[in-house]
């Protein structure tokens, strides 16, 4: 299951790249900037002492398996795998927790087969980011954490900042054969230094991008590859910088690592906070943005915020940095970005706030654009579907705008407003589905979109009370099964009844929705005492619903209950 966070002080994420083994060219708009390699670490620590300042400045500064059988990660783009912390290939259920991966067989029942236990000894604080499974090969990704004593350098006196804590400075990578389950083999192993900003993998490649804290302890340290127990420094001459960047404040890193091979290729690069990462099936695409006052604003009314874009090409292992570009106005998440015949489509949220969308083409020269969506409004939620983008914005009611890409001048076509707001949007048989709160409840709504001039809700189902749900802003936990036309999620319940504590009681459960031409409606529930559901998901017509103790089986579609298994003890809070 998700480990719990390990307490840390967190560095922005950063995504301007570079690397000495790809090719470097500058993006065609006019105002986009040029990334530079440095010529030795002398003139990188130069740079810093420029840029960086005092280390206080730092411190403030849908797509499932081909197989109808079994569902698979709930994914935005076809193709393109998603790390998740369970991963199953149809017979064996794979679940992270902290530092260990639980192998639970599901026939002839629920059984545990063994435990894998990932991670150096001479690292602490393993915890499992996610999993991908792949012919027979279980690939798990992983953070390990060491301490640091906080001494950091204001670069231009002797005055050293004492504040020690644990720091995420590895991200691994083990490969596991698991075509016997029950005695998995590590058969390759490699990483890179930095936390885990998100990953991605095509085929046998897996991509990694993570973050590096420019600073260790009192002095500079490099990123870092390794590779079969082999670690090599990156030399100075290898990492790149913008020169327009004014605030640095890490390295960023990204590695694609074919699983099968272990051979590797990278990127590094100084640069500033980052944004959200996007990946189509040919291309990553990372996102920094940038403020007109400086930095992060005390005051955002006095800020125009905007979007640097970097467009990294890949064929395997081979990374070339293709375009650079920007746009008004920052990112919600990775689903306000979608590539599609030739194209860039952006939604963005300015000052004000405003909603705008830009088209760019792939060497992300601007070539479209529609602004003044729902002045007043932020963007909650919004999907790309074919020449359609599905917006919702929110401020006290739910607009949802249909808006025409079919051409280089995009085109509001019509608009829905309802109490509540949807805070992902997921396209299904019936209609366009929307999970998200209305009055501090779970919400789920089903829109017909048929006539996109005139959407409409055909139905919405409110939960009682007060609730909360983990679909309501990660993917991975929403289940569809198109079999049946089911919507599985996880639903905590809090009750007005206190505990010995003086805490709300609360449950959680697998809630199951009917998604059909009359609306939502619920079916049943699975749940879970005593522990938190997390993650759903169906093998042939057997729903397994996962806590971070227990997976549960029940029948499709009936939702009775078949047999559990208490996999785990319950989770840690520290994994030091």
């Amino acid at each position: 299951m998700r480990a719990l966070a390990v307490a840390s002080i967190a560095i922005v994420a950063v995504v301007l790249l570079a690397s000495s083994v790809v090719v470097l060219t500058s993006g065609h708009n006019a105002q986009g900037s040029v990334l530079t390699m440095f010529g030795s670490e002398d003139e990188l620590r130069g740079y810093l002492k420029d840029r960086c300042g005092p280390a206080l400045d730092l411190i403030n500064g849908l797509a499932y398996s081909a197989e109808s059988s079994r569902s698979g990660t709930n994914l935005q783009v076809r193709g393109v795998d998603e790390g998740d912390t369970i991963k199953t290939d149809g017979s064996t259920l794979f679940i992270a927790e902290g530092g260990t991966v639980h192998v639970v067989a599901v026939a002839p029942s629920l059984h545990n087969l063994t435990d894998i236990t990932v991670g150096a000894p001479d690292r602490h604080c393993i915890v499992i980011h996610c999993l991908y499974l792949l012919d027979g090969r279980l690939v798990v990704v992983y953070s390990q954490y060491e301490m640091v004593d906080g001494r950091y350098p204001a670069l231009d006196s002797e005055m050293f900042i004492c504040c020690p804590w644990w720091s995420a400075q590895w991200t691994g990578v083990a490969v596991y054969d698991v075509h016997d389950p029950a005695d998995p083999s590590m058969v390759l192993d490699g990483g890179i230094s930095g936390g885990v900003v998100t990953t991605r993998m095509i085929g046998e490649v897996l991509y990694i991008v993570s973050e590096q804290m420019v600073w260790s302890g009192a002095d500079l340290r490099l990123p870092e590859i390794t590779s079969q127990g082999t670690t090599e420094k990156v030399e100075a001459t290898a990492i790149g910088y913008d020169p327009s960047c004014t605030e640095i404040s890490c390295f960023v890193n990204l590695l694609a690592y074919d699983t099968s091979s272990g051979q590797v290729g990278s990127f590094f690069a100084l640069a500033g906070p980052s944004s959200v990462v996007y990946m189509s099936g040919t291309a990553l695409y990372l996102t920094m943005a940038r403020w007109s006052a400086g930095g992060w604003p005390l005051s955002t009314s006095a800020s125009r915020p905007t979007t640097e874009i970097y467009r990294i090409a890949m064929e395997g292992t081979e990374l070339t940095m293709t375009a650079q570009g920007t746009v008004a106005g920052t990112v919600l998440g990775q689903f306000s970005l979608d590539e599609q015949d030739g194209r860039l489509r952006v939604a963005t949220t300015s000052s004000g706030p405003s909603s705008s969308v830009y088209l760019l083409d792939l060497d992300l020269d601007q070539v479209g654009e529609l602004n003044g969506i729902a002045p007043g409004e932020t963007i909650y939620s919004c999907r790309f579907q074919g020449d359609r983008l599905y917006l919702v914005t929110f401020r006290q009611v739910d607009p949802l705008f249909v808006i025409d890409l079919s051409a280089d001048r995009p085109r509001l076509m019509g608009e829905l407003k309802m109490p509540g707001v949807s805070t992902y949007l997921q396209m299904v048989e019936h209609g366009l589905l929307g999970i998200g709160f209305e009055n501090g409840s779970v919400k789920v709504s089903l829109y017909n979109i048929t006539d996109p001039e005139n959407p409409s809700e055909i139905g919405s189902y409110v939960f009682s009370g007060i609730s909360y749900s983990s679909a309501q802003y990660d993917h991975h936990a929403v289940l569809y099964d198109p079999r049946y036309d089911l919507l599985v999620m996880p639903v905590t319940r809090y009750d007005t009844l206190l505990d010995a504590w003086g805490y709300p009681t609360y449950r959680s459960s697998a809630v199951v929705l009917s998604i059909g031409e009359d609306g939502v409606t619920e079916v049943g529930e699975v749940v879970h005492h005593n522990s938190t559901v997390e993650r759903s998901l169906y093998i042939g017509d057997v729903l397994y619903t996962i806590s971070d103790t227990t997976v549960k089986a029940s029948a499709l579609p009936s939702i009775s209950p078949l047999g559990e298994l208490v996999y785990a003890d319950g989770p840690r809070y520290w994994y030091c």
